[in-house]
This record gives C-alpha cells, structure tokens and sequence, in this order.
C-alpha cells in the first residue's frame, strides 16, 4: 500500500539542508499560537466579575487555574510525548488548545470561562515540552544553548504580544472576540505542524506510569493548595498543617514508586545527576524570587505606596520581558562559548541583584532606576532558563528529552505560586512593626536571599563538552 501524499512530502522535506531551521521555525509559531493568550485576561479580571455577577476572588481563577493545571500536569504531558510520539502529542496540545479556546468564546457563567480557559492553556502549554524535545532533537548538544535562547525569546514574545493585541480589542469590541480570533491563529499553526514535524517513534509493549502520575500530582496539587491558602487562612490552619505533613510524604511515595516502576515517570538515576536534579532545584528558587517580587510586589508597591498610575507602572514592568527577549538574542552569540554553569550562575546573580535592588525604592528613585532594576532580572532570567533547559535536555537520554521538559516547567510554575503567595504574606505579615515601605523592603531581601541560594545550586552545573 503506498504511502499518503503527506508522509511523502515530509520525508521530502527531511532530506533538505534547512529542515533544522524549519523545523525550529513551525515549532515556535505553535508556541508563540499556544501562549498568546497566557495572561490577556489579568488586565479584566473586575469587568469579567461584573459581567458575570461574581467575586473577583472567583474570577481571578481564569489567570489561576491555567497555573496551578499545568503545574500539576507538566510532567505528565511532557512523558506521555515521549511515549506516544512527540509530533503527536504537539498536534493534540494545539488541537486542543483551540477547541477549548474556541469554547471559551462562547462562555455563559464564571464556571464555565473559568473551565474552559484552563483546560485550553493546559493543552496549549503542553505544546512546550513536546517542542522543546523536537526542537532540541534537531542540533548538537553544544548548540542546544543558542537554540533554546531562541525558543526563550519566542516564549516571551508570546504572552506580551497577547497583551499589547489584546487590550485594544477588549476595549473596542469584547474580551470573547480574542478567543475567536484563537481558533484561526492556532489553526494556522497546526497544518505546518503537521507537514513538517518530525515523527518520533510510539514505544510498544510500555504502560504508562499511571500510580507515580497520581502521587505526583496529589504531592504538587496540596503543596500549590498550601501556599495559596496559606494567606489567607493563616499558617496555623489545622487542614494547611495536615497538608504540610502529607505533601512530602506524597514526594516520598512517588520516588519510592519510580524506583520499581518499569517504565518511571521520572527515572529516579536522574536525580543523582547534578545537570538534572540541580536545575531543577534553582529553577523553583530563583522563579520564586522573579515572580513573588517582580510580577506582584513591585508593581503594587509603585501603584499603592509609590501611588503611580496603572499605565506609568504598566511600562516601567515592561522591562522585564523586554530584556529577558534580548537576552534570548544574546546567548545566540555567545551562548555555547559560555556554557550552562556560568550562564546559569551569571543570570541567577543578576536576578539575586535586581530583587535586592527593589528593596531601595522610594519617592526620590526615578523611573530609570525602577525600570533598569527590574530589566536587569528579566536579563538574568533570559541568561538562566535556556541554559538550564540546555543543561536537563543534555543530561538525559533522548527519548526522555520532553519529561525533562515537563520537570523544568513544573518547577517554575511551583516556583512562581510559592514566590507571589509567600514573599506577599511576609509584607502583609510585616507592615505593623516595619510600616508599608519597610514591609516591602524586607519581602525583596527575603526574595534575593532565595534567589542567592538558587545561585548556590547553580553553582553544581556542569558545562556540557
């Protein structure tokens, strides 16, 4: 029986000059379709509540949800395109990114957006592990650094794009037209996804790791549960306590299980590697102080103590992703001379600076030392995370590539939730006894002396040769 038309012209393509290139290029344009809508409805969470007759603690799950899903989940998705082909599982995130996307458009209660939203970014950021094992696939270990400093500045351009986009059509028109407009985007990125990627092959006679995917995800949820309760019901919350007793009981009996599995979620040799196990460890810290202190303190120190306007603070945070882009287009020229141990602890001390650096705002800064401060940790940041995925995706076999993938964004989503609930209890908790400046202050140190410590894990990287 002769082959489909398709699988011929694939082939075809495989055997060009350029097919890394091409590859690289379909794939980020089903990442930049995936990812565009990540944060487009922080900015409307109010009018969604008044829309809708709710809370805005019920609508704020919209941004939540997608969070708190795929860090539970990133793991999994990143396996399961492991197993069953990666081209596969690229092809069914974006499929389904936008049929749920499409449905969120058609939202009728706070529930059902809220749904529907989660369940489309679950599937779009699934698209990252896949890609990233295909794309890293295609080159040398050596050159993986400059690849993934691409696949970086991509990721970053996604989410900004979707906010500058975004604002004016809710403004003009509705916030539903954005997920209509999603149906087409992604389309247009399924069918080259389809024609161009390449296939991985789907192991036979393997079962997938279903009881270690349950403790998994039971250990992540009640860890983002405590943290996120935490706040709000106090530390000392008998059910938050249970929690804090059982979530690393949970971790326990799921490297307990992934030590017999025949076929591991995560292999438990990987761990003892220090290419695997340690940027994992500074992903999560140095997240925690990037998000906990950038993404949520910083602005609402300018807005509230500072008593900028939403717009004037608005710009000066676009610096952080501005130059964690740039810093993407910088390790295309130097990355592979650098290595992934001196980027990895360059851009952890950078982020370390900046966080401590916020820690000295006042009314007599200017917007130049406001907005270089926080450039300088998106620079950090863009300098770290491609070396770090460099780092994992070289440091493990290449049929496992895309777990590694899942296990980094796992841990900067734990990362992110642990940073922006902690470092803002600690404000809240410090106001009386140090006032609203100081309390703010002493939340930036802690987050730079966690920052510091990521720095200190990343010290153990070694450079791939």
């Amino acid at each position: 029986m002769p082959e489909p038309r398709w699988v011929r012209f694939r082939a075809r393509q495989a055997a060009k000059p350029g097919y890394s290139t091409a590859v690289l290029t379909v794939a980020l344009l089903g990442l930049v379709a995936s990812n565009f809508m990540v944060s487009v409805l922080a900015a409307v969470v109010g009018p969604l509540a008044e829309e809708f007759e709710t809370t805005t603690a019920t609508m704020i799950w919209v941004v939540l949800g997608p969070n708190l899903g795929f860090a539970v989940l990133a793991v999994t998705s990143g396996k399961l395109a492991d197993l069953y082909g990666r081209r596969t599982a690229f092809l069914v995130a974006l499929f389904g990114s936008m049929i749920f996307g499409g449905l969120s458009a058609l939202a009728w209660s706070p529930l059902s957006l809220i749904a529907f939203r989660t369940v489309s970014a679950i599937f779009g950021s699934a698209t990252g592990p896949a890609g990233v094992a295909i794309v890293a696939a295609q080159y040398d270990r050596g050159q993986r650094i400059r690849i993934m400093g691409i696949w970086s500045f991509f990721m970053a351009v996604g989410p900004v794009a979707g906010i500058i986009v975004g604002g004016p059509v809710i403004d003009q028109f509705s916030w539903r037209w954005l997920f209509v407009a999603q149906v087409p985007l992604t389309l247009a990125a399924i069918v080259p996804a389809a024609l161009i990627l390449p296939d991985t092959p789907r192991l036979s006679d393997v079962r997938f790791d279903r009881i270690g995917t349950a403790l998994l995800a039971a250990g992540s949820t009640m860890f983002l549960f405590t943290v996120n309760r935490g706040p709000l019901w106090g530390w000392s919350h008998p059910i938050l306590i249970a929690l804090l007793v059982l979530t690393p009981l949970s971790f326990l009996a799921f490297y307990r299980q992934e030590r017999r599995a025949p076929v591991p979620l995560i292999p438990v040799t990987y761990f003892r590697q220090g290419n695997f196990a340690l940027p994992l460890a500074s992903q999560f810290l140095i997240q925690f102080s990037y998000m906990g202190a950038g993404f949520v303190l910083a602005p609402l120190f300018l807005t509230e103590v500072l008593d900028y306007s939403a717009t004037r603070a608005a710009l000066l945070v676009t610096s952080r992703p501005g130059l964690f882009a740039v810093a993407g287009i910088f390790l295309g020229f130097v990355g592979q001379r650098l290595g992934e141990r001196t980027l990895s602890i360059g851009g952890a001390i950078l982020v370390a600076l900046s966080t401590f650096g916020l820690a000295f705002m006042s009314e007599t800064i200017g917007d130049w030392f406001v907005f270089s401060t926080l450039g300088v940790a998106g620079f950090g940041l863009g300098l770290m995370m491609p070396s770090l995925t460099a780092a994992m995706t070289n440091a493990v076999r290449p049929e496992d590539m895309a777990m590694a993938g899942g296990a980094q964004q796992m841990m900067m989503q734990m990362g992110t939730v642990a940073g922006i609930q902690i470092l803002a209890s600690i404000q809240v908790a410090r106001e009386a006894a140090s006032g609203v400046q100081g309390s703010f202050a002493e939340a930036f140190i802690v987050g730079g002396g966690v920052a510091v410590v990521g720095a200190l894990f990343s010290l153990g990287i070694h450079r791939t040769r």
